[in-house]
Order: structure tokens, then sequence, then C-alpha cells
């Protein structure tokens, strides 16, 4: 039964999960959709304001403080040596738990948190006191392209110019907003069935951990023996349209790169679910 996929016994599993997500994870969820309410508390004692685009940002940062915590709230023991031995009973098939797993930490959660801070904070918006002076407004993907193009979004090099979505198609930052929301969950997945204990932060250790070390190598690969000045200077003579096709393969290249990493970290979450021993 282990790769099997029968609909009516994953939506058993997935009403079962969801009572079990909201059993550990529901506090959370209320306090990550009212944390916003901390700066219009502190505007309302010293008569400050906030900005629409950093109570925006700090959405974005709940979001993601939620989608990191949540593996191992909901799922923290379903890689235990005993209290496993439950998620390992459920009448489930892995890729079952695998997929019930995935909608709850990589859509549900961020959904819920981002869209439920957002009524939140627009409610109290309304208020004529609390310095939420207006709605925080949720750009479109469309409109973010065209007032890069509009304004500081045109790109230069030498005497060319070019437009944003020249080199960033929309369809491309859509896909990579999308890759970029289902990678940030996957890592924390893979991360709360790799660890026993402080699943979390040892996750988090070893992204940083990993982030630094690639950063490193590219700074002595590239930087500090002035192979990326020679590559900067050998641009100058290159027509401006070759100048955006490079830039916009370099885009596309790096988007396959991030949905390749993705995937993979996925497989080796469903993966670890599938041969994980009690």
């Amino acid at each position: 039964m282990n790769n099997t996929f029968n609909f009516n016994r994953f939506k058993n599993l997935l009403l079962k999960d969801g009572k079990m997500y909201i059993r550990n994870f529901g506090t959370n969820l209320i306090v990550f959709c009212c944390l916003n309410a901390i700066f219009w508390i502190f505007n309302l004692l010293f008569g400050s304001s906030s900005e629409t685009t950093f109570r925006f940002g700090m959405l974005c940062t709940w979001t993601g403080l939620a989608m990191m915590m949540v593996p191992e709230k909901a799922y923290g023991k379903a890689n235990l040596s005993r209290e496993g031995v439950a998620f390992a009973m459920l009448p489930a098939s892995s890729l079952e738990k695998f997929i019930s797993m995935f909608i709850y930490c990589a859509i549900v959660t961020p959904v819920v948190v981002f869209f439920g801070g957002y009524l939140v904070d627009t409610l109290l918006s309304l208020f004529p006191f609390g310095g939420f002076e207006k709605p925080i407004h949720l750009y479109t993907i469309n409109e973010v392209v065209r007032m890069m193009d509009n304004s500081e979004g045109v790109i230069q090099s030498s005497n060319m110019e070019f437009s944003f979505n020249d080199v960033f198609p929309i369809a491309a930052i859509r896909i990579s907003l999308y890759v970029g929301i289902i990678q940030w969950a996957a890592i924390f997945m893979l991360g709360n069935m790799l660890f026993k204990k402080h699943k979390a932060g040892k996750t988090l250790v070893c992204y940083m951990g990993i982030s630094y070390v690639l950063s490193t190598l590219f700074g002595l690969t590239f930087i500090t023996n002035g192979r990326l000045q020679q590559w900067a200077e050998s641009l100058e003579d290159i027509a401006e349209s070759e100048m955006v096709r490079i830039a916009h393969n370099g885009m596309i290249w790096s988007m396959v790169l991030v949905i390749i990493i993705t995937g993979v970290l996925l497989y080796f979450t469903y993966r670890k679910i599938k041969t994980q021993k009690y």
C-alpha cells in the first residue's frame, strides 16, 4: 500500500489530519494572524504610525515563521521511535500521508496565516486611532512589474536600457514565487523527518550553514580572483538584444534550479516517510 492512492482513504486521512492540525497548531494560527496587532498597540501607546509596506513585510515574516514551525507542531512525532507508531499505523499509504502533510504545511498554513493576518490588519486600519492609516494594498504581480518598468525597474548596463519585464516575464515571476513558498515549506518538512528534537531550530541552522558555505564558495570562485570583474567587463561589448537574452536565460535557469531543489527536498521527505523505521 506504500505507493498507492485511494481517494476515499485519502479524504479520511485529510479530515483526520485536519483535526490534529487544528488541535496542535490552531492556537498558533490565531497568534500569527494577530501579530500585526502588536504594532497597532505600540502606535496607540506612543502616538506613532506604521507604513503599509512595513506591515506587509511583517505579514510575510509571520507567514514564513509559521511555515517553519508547523511541521514540528503538527507532525513532530512522525519519526519518533515510540510516538511515531501511531503515524505509521494510520490506514493510509506513504504517498497519501506525504500529500496530506504537504497540503497542511505548504498550502493551508501560508494561506491562513497571510490572509488571516491581512484581515486582522485591515480591521485594525478601520479605527481612526492606532496608526494604521490605511489597509495594506496587495499588489498583483502584474502591478509590481508595471511599477518596476515605470520607475527604477529599467535595467541599465553601460549605454543599454531594457525593461524589467524583458528579463523577468510575469509567468516566470509567478512560478518562482509559488515554488519559493513550496521550497521553504519543503525544507522544514524534510528537517522534521530527519531530526528527533528541536527540529525547526536545527533545520534553520543547517539551512543557514549551507547557504553560508555556498556563498563563500561563490565568493572564492568569482570575486576574489577577479573573474566576476572580467565577466562584467566582457559584457560591455555585447549587444543589447544579446544582453537581454543572457539575463533572461539566467533567470529561467535559476528558476529551473529552484524547482529541481524543491523537488529533491519533497522526494526525500516522501522517501523518509516511506522508509521510516520504528
